[in-house]
């Protein structure tokens, strides 16, 4: 029965990982080839091919090579959601052929952490080492999560799809500005010069980054602001950028201080409002409805915090890092909203409550 469980869950994980793996693999192949690379075996592509697997599952890596001697961990939240897809796929397909979920689930997350911890394994060499301190308790949140059935609750739902649709609204003003600064990304281009299938790379990279890039907009759009490499700082109320890589898409970087657009901050006061009361409307004693606002509270701020950690990093180079947003500075931030939108429930409620009061006399 044991062996039985992890063959299915084992052969499950392998078609997981195959299904990313063979694209990537063909991709580097491709490219090495028509580089026309007279140096280097074919090993070379495909240990790069593992490599942008294990950059899909958020592992960082530490590089020496040519020149550069630097921590990659800025990596794209894009691919997490594919790796995500697949995992799901995969343990769903296990779950057909095996009746203990429980038992299935702990084989597959077993099995996947083996395949994962054997190709880093063949993957690293004297130029490229992986973060076992970081990738591995990385991995395993992402295998809980995507392996996870349960149901989510309404009152985090909520918060969740609010969330969701501030994100939204990030991306949408983040695509504006950079239409609005479809000139200058159209020069950051030329100057790259990547040509036809680098061209097609670059996009495809650019577009797994988008996750990554929405969430910083967002911390920008609410007052947080975010780092653009060593001593640099972006805000509405601080300026503080001297050059940035040629790369198309940070065309939409602001050019200035804008201190109007913190008025965005108002969205969180507004998401924690609506909670605040849908908790109110709960049917539980006063105690119970404190434990779920404070629970909303410090477990949105966790999560924030959680997103800025993982959507930011470092980019290789001293100057490059760190990229993105400061977990402490946002969740301070989402924290101070959030407490401001109690108080302004607390008021109202009172306020509703006197004039009931005073309709009775």
């Amino acid at each position: 029965m044991v062996a039985r469980h992890f063959y299915v869950a084992m052969q499950q994980v392998i078609r997981s990982v195959l299904i990313l793996l063979f694209p990537l693999s063909f991709i580097t192949l491709f490219t090495w080839a028509t580089a026309g690379s007279t140096y280097g075996s074919t090993g070379d592509p495909l240990r790069a091919a593992v490599w942008l697997w294990l950059g899909a599952h958020l592992t960082p890596f530490n590089v020496v090579s040519n020149g550069v001697n630097g921590y990659l961990s800025f990596l794209p939240i894009g691919s997490l959601l594919i790796i995500s897809i697949l995992i799901r796929s995969g343990y769903k397909r296990a779950l057909d052929n095996l009746s203990n979920q429980k038992v299935t689930r702990t084989y597959f997350i077993i099995s996947y952490i083996l395949i994962y911890t054997l190709l880093a394994l063949s993957a690293i060499n004297t130029q490229v080492k992986i973060d076992w301190l970081r990738g591995l308790p990385t991995l395993l949140v992402i295998l809980l999560i995507s392996t996870s059935t349960k149901k989510i609750d309404n009152l985090i739902r909520l918060p969740l799809y609010l969330f969701l649709i501030l994100i939204g609204i990030s991306g949408l003003i983040f695509t504006l500005s950079l239409l609005i600064n479809f000139s200058t990304a159209k020069n950051l281009l030329i100057v790259i010069q990547p040509g036809v299938l680098g061209g097609l790379l670059l996009v495809l990279l650019q577009i797994l980054y988008l996750p990554n890039i929405f969430f910083i907009t967002f911390s920008y759009l609410i007052g947080s602001g975010f780092s653009f490499g060593r001593d640099t700082y972006i805000s509405p109320f601080i300026f503080d950028l001297s050059e940035i890589p040629a790369i198309p898409i940070l065309a939409a970087l602001p050019k200035k201080e804008f201190p109007v657009v913190s008025l965005f901050s108002i969205s969180i006061v507004i998401v924690g409002i609506i909670v605040f009361n849908k908790i109110n409307k709960v049917n539980l004693d006063r105690k119970s409805i404190i434990q779920l606002r404070m629970r909303f509270i410090v477990s949105s701020v966790i999560f924030i915090g959680f997103l800025a950690w993982i959507t930011s990093g470092e980019l290789l180079s001293e100057n490059m890092a760190p990229i993105g947003v400061n977990p402490l500075i946002i969740s301070s931030v989402i924290a101070a909203n959030l407490l401001l939108a109690l108080v302004i429930t607390q008021l109202i409620a009172r306020i509703s409550n006197n004039k009931k009061s005073k309709g009775r006399l």
